[in-house]
């Protein structure tokens, strides 16, 4: 669920990825985007045939996922980069996606997946990435020194956001959110 005004925001048709999230007018840095709503699942009873047409299933932690209304136009629809300008975000049950850095009008509202290494269960794989930045490696799935990386920083984000929602980036996020 969108948690910025619709006059921030346009979803339209991309050249390789389906539909895309785009910014309208700047959006600053540290703002709220929405949070990822949908029904919570348990991970292992999750069926991989939903993942034909998009990858849609988001970590909530090691028992639990969320897996969006895909009939709504919605957060769901923004896709990977290599290179993204919005983060996610998961604190006290929640999954908010939020600016990394200031979002030209113009320009695609983009997260990274943090897919695993790729390994033997994904084959074939189709989580192949279209997203043209420099540093895009041609996948979705992150190198192993990556993947530790962002499984640390989520665990910290995690264990900060869960000690006190108004400390460290929610509060400051929260409190540049664009007035509705």
């Amino acid at each position: 669920m969108f948690l910025i005004d619709k006059s921030y925001y346009q979803i339209k048709k991309t050249k390789q990825k389906g539909l895309g999230v785009f910014a309208k007018k700047k959006i600053k840095a540290k703002t709220i985007i929405g949070e990822y709503t949908g029904e919570k699942i348990e991970i292992e009873k999750y069926d991989l045939e939903k993942d034909k047409d998009g990858l849609y299933l988001m970590f909530l932690d090691d028992k639990y996922a969320i897996y969006p209304d895909l009939k709504k136009q919605d957060i769901h629809l923004i896709n990977h980069s290599c290179d993204p300008n919005c983060w996610i975000l998961n604190s006290n049950g929640k999954v908010y996606f939020f600016a990394l850095r200031d979002i030209k009008s113009g320009e695609e509202l983009t997260i990274s997946y943090l897919l695993p290494p790729k390994d033997e269960t994904c084959n074939p794989c189709t989580h192949d990435c279209y997203c043209g930045s420099q540093r895009c490696t041609g996948s979705m799935h992150l190198g192993e020194e990556a993947y530790l990386l962002s499984n640390a920083f989520r665990v910290c984000s995690t264990i900060s956001a869960s000690l006190s929602p108004i400390n460290g980036i929610a509060s400051k996020a929260f409190k540049t959110r664009p007035k509705r």
